[in-house]
């Protein structure tokens, strides 16, 4: 029994009950109050509005009938009153007129009052409607008969002013006429008397309702107010209830939110709360959503300390893998200035299938996500992107990744057909990989602006080529791979013959033309692969790498051919320039890297020395120093 007792109170208390079933019950009970409320005050209401348009139906049309028809026997005595005062006879048969025709009006309403219907009340003298109402027949036999009286009062009327009529066209003024007239005044005054006292009687049984329909209107305030406050009183002590089981589990969670917001909080720390109800669920959830801010702050520190932009990469595509278990995705760099894009991750694309056509590598603006700067998913729209290869019902999503207010790169996920995906365990993992990106967003623009300005001091500002800071930095890198791979490097000297003479004709702006013109040239003429140096004032050197042994002179003579047969355009028309080109190779002419080049500077020696305009190859006997 006592236990029993304990859990009816621990359900009174809904201390173990969740949020839901609180609420439930409580808006339950609030409910149950609220329509018994609506119910006492709708029954009233009811009773009231059709018990008031009974007697609205009933005594307001009776008292207008009784009005309507006193107003007609006036009229009716006037008439017979004007007939003994005019002496025309058109003016008598007149008023006799209108006197019948008012009492005709007075039998018809009050017939009405017996048997029920319309009545429509015309002016005699201006013929317009002056009233249109519907009378129910009267039920009550003394009202019946009072009616009934008043009807015969008036045929006697009739009858009267008949008499009247033919006495005073015969020209009759007697006494006996006066007494005629006396009769019908008094007959029209009983008869008044007889309505006004109907009318009087209808006045106070309306007085009567009404004063029975403000007794329950009151009875019905009294009632609802008392429901009210009971009402009240019960929510004020469900409430605090309510309360008092909720607001210590949710200061708990307030105080780990202040310490969030002062950045006092500490992410390890958990909420202790072990209620069931969704205050609970809560507090696990803020634990959750606590492990994750702890995460992703783990990882932006771990980024931010990484060495380049390609371990950020790698780091991203190691958490879609591993972490969000993403079998099939694809990780872009978009490169602005020079308007293509490269895969990054996977580390080696030529392995994997890009899921796209592979144009959008060589021009990213054919890339809907670079153009727009927006996610872009089959999901929304099936055939999104018309450069994705792989089918309409194959899921793909990609998400860009801004930066320095641009897509800096892009990320591409992609599932398998729709109906074998888990769609919503892939929008979760798609809104986690998001949370990622955005984290990463801003360290890969700083690494990237860092990256930028480091190859700024490599390049060349006029002519946008490697510079010889950049060889001196990366030769020991090249001569590594070299030599490892077992290959090549072709090293062809450019120079550009009498290129002072332009200096001192055109001017310097008209150099930098020629210049830059001429470096174009020799960067489309070699592979991407190769590497194109401005190596002094109109000195260029290529690199050909993994070149074949005695491959540098036919590309020199392509090199040579190009620029011989381009038109240059200048400022009052076009000009034409030749090149000389000294060849070596390394390491076929010698091991030592600086030897070589010193070597491709001697062939080029020979060629200016034997015409210029010409292509000369490095032989031993060109050299005749100890050392170079």
């Amino acid at each position: 029994m006592n236990e029993i007792f304990k859990r009816f109170l621990e359900y009174l208390s809904i201390e173990n009950l969740s949020i839901k079933q609180k609420f439930f019950l409580f808006s339950l009970g609030s409910l149950f109050w609220l329509m018994l409320v609506s119910a006492v005050g709708l029954i009233t209401i009811f009773k009231m509005n059709n018990t008031s348009k009974q007697m609205v139906e009933e005594l307001v049309p009776y008292e207008k009938v009784s009005n309507a028809v006193i107003r007609k026997l006036r009229g009716a005595n006037i008439s017979v009153h004007k007939i003994m005062l005019y002496d025309e006879k058109e003016i008598i048969q007149e008023n006799y007129k209108r006197g019948k025709e008012r009492l005709k009006d007075c039998q018809i309403y009050l017939k009405a009052l017996l048997s029920g219907g319309t009545i429509k009340d015309y002016s005699i003298s201006t013929g317009l409607l002056l009233d249109e109402f519907i009378v129910n027949p009267l039920k009550e036999e003394k009202k019946t008969l009072v009616i009934k009286d008043v009807i015969s009062k008036i045929e006697n009327l009739e009858n009267n002013i008949d008499e009247i009529l033919n006495r005073r066209l015969s020209g009759e003024k007697t006494n006996l006429l006066l007494q005629k007239v006396s009769e019908y005044d008094s007959l029209t005054r009983e008869t008044v008397t007889i309505l006004q006292q109907f009318a009087i009687n209808i006045y106070n049984e309306w007085k009567e309702f009404t004063d029975l329909m403000n007794s329950k209107f009151n009875v019905a305030v009294i009632l609802v107010s008392s429901i009210f406050f009971i009402t009240a009183g019960l929510s004020v002590f469900f409430s605090l209830l309510m309360s008092r089981s909720l607001v210590n589990n949710i200061m708990a969670i307030i105080e780990q939110f202040r310490n969030f917001a002062s950045g006092d909080i500490q992410f390890s720390k958990k909420l202790n709360v072990k209620s069931k109800d969704e205050v609970g669920m809560l507090a696990n959830e803020f634990n959750k959503i606590m492990d994750a801010v702890l995460d992703l702050s783990t990882f932006k520190k771990i980024i931010e300390e990484d060495e380049n932009v390609e371990d950020i990469y790698k780091r991203l595509g190691s958490i879609f893998r591993d972490k969000l278990k993403f079998d099939k995705f694809i990780i872009y760099e978009v490169s602005n200035s020079k308007n293509n894009m490269r895969v990054v991750f996977p580390s080696e694309p030529e392995e994997i299938n890009l899921y796209c056509n592979r144009d959008i590598l060589l021009d990213c603006e054919l890339c809907r996500v670079k153009r727009t700067g927006h996610k872009v998913s089959s999901l929304d729209y099936p055939e999104i992107c018309k450069y994705y290869s792989e089918g309409r019902d194959i899921i793909h999503v990609c998400i860009p990744i801004v930066s320095g207010g641009s897509v800096g790169g892009i990320v591409q996920f992609v599932c398998a057909k729709k109906d074998e995906c888990d769609m919503e365990n892939l929008e979760k993992r798609i809104k986690k990989a998001m949370q990622y990106i955005a984290e990463a967003q801003p360290v890969i623009e700083a690494k990237r602006l860092t990256r930028a300005l480091k190859e700024s001091s490599f390049r060349d500002a006029l002519t946008g080529l490697y510079n010889r800071r950049f060889l001196e930095e990366s030769f020991d890198n090249l001569v590594a791979g070299i030599l490892r791979r077992g290959t090549t490097i072709g090293l062809l000297m450019c120079d550009i013959d009498f290129f002072k003479q332009i200096n001192d004709i055109y001017g310097h702006d008209t150099g930098d033309i020629v210049l830059k013109e001429i470096a174009n040239n020799i960067k489309n003429s070699v592979r991407s692969s190769d590497i194109v140096i401005r190596f002094g004032g109109e000195e260029f050197l290529v690199l050909l790498m993994d070149a074949k042994e005695g491959t540098s002179l036919g590309v020199s003579e392509k090199i040579r051919e190009r620029i011989k047969e381009t038109k240059i355009k200048i400022a009052g028309g076009f000009i034409q320039k030749t090149i000389s080109i000294g060849i070596s190779e390394f390491p076929v002419d010698t091991q030592n890297f600086w030897e070589a080049i010193k070597f491709a500077d001697v062939a080029l020696y020979k060629a200016k020395e034997s015409g210029r305009n010409k292509v000369v190859r490095f032989t031993p006997d060109m050299w005749t120093e100890d050392n170079y």
